[in-house]
């Protein structure tokens, strides 16, 4: 089976995969990110906000350590820092890990109608399939496709590239649900369709179908491609 945009008026198109970034999108990871990120840098008498980490929403950690850089006091090394940032961050992850309202009920749905999907993540691929397994939902996923296992991570459209090939699917027949800005513009990039739904900040962007669509949730976002799903 292929699904196609329901609100599209180009009903040629069929959409063949879908490739879903994880942080904020399928799982509910990014307030635990930002929590660890304030929580570090308390310890060095530090106050940072959201209006600062939200520029590193999306980017792999070797892609955000020049924005990084940007927010410290110059005599604090950066890389030292998102290391010390990284250890609270993960200890975190040691605890429950929820998933996004819908995460399931839309892969399953997939998974149903034998429809391929990968993860394209600017974690790191090994973090990121465990994390995925501990919640359940990489049963349901063909490739994930780490931020450490390309050249480039986002807003280069590097993990698309590889994800989609991984699916052995062209990127134009792939669409991408995204979170954060940094992550819909690699998947745009890519030459993807985008479902764009918002995790702890707006997005910058205007909806711009056929090409970029601007959810509220994974619910409203499965709709867009024919889907029902149920959330329990």
């Amino acid at each position: 089976m292929r699904l196609s945009l329901a609100k599209s008026t180009d009903r040629t198109h069929q959409i063949k995969a879908v490739i879903f970034d994880m942080d904020g999108l399928l799982l509910d990871t990014e307030t635990l990110s930002f929590d660890s990120f304030v929580t570090t840098a308390a310890r060095h008498q530090i106050v940072v906000d959201m209006e600062q980490y939200q520029d590193m929403i999306g980017l792999n950690a070797a892609t955000s350590i020049n924005t990084l850089r940007s927010i410290l006091p110059t005599n604090m090394d950066a890389v030292t820092f998102k290391n010390e940032w990284l250890a609270v961050y993960r200890k975190l992850l040691d605890g429950d890990v929820p998933s996004k309202e819908g995460a399931h009920a839309f892969l399953s749905t997939l998974q149903q109608l034998d429809i391929p999907c990968a993860v394209a993540t600017s974690s790191s691929g090994t973090k990121a399939r465990s994390i995925l397994k501990k919640t359940g939902l990489l049963t349901y996923i063909q490739h994930v496709t780490g931020g450490d296992e390309v050249k480039a991570g986002k807003p280069a459209p590097d993990v698309y590239f590889d994800a989609a090939n991984k699916l052995g699917i062209k990127p134009i027949d792939c669409i991408a649900f995204e979170d954060s800005d940094n992550g819909t513009t690699a998947a745009l990039a890519a030459g993807m369709k985008v479902v764009q739904i918002p995790d702890l900040v707006p997005s910058n962007r205007l909806a711009d179908p056929p090409n970029l669509y601007i959810c509220k949730n994974l619910t409203e976002g499965a709709s867009l491609i024919g889907l029902s799903i149920k959330v329990h």
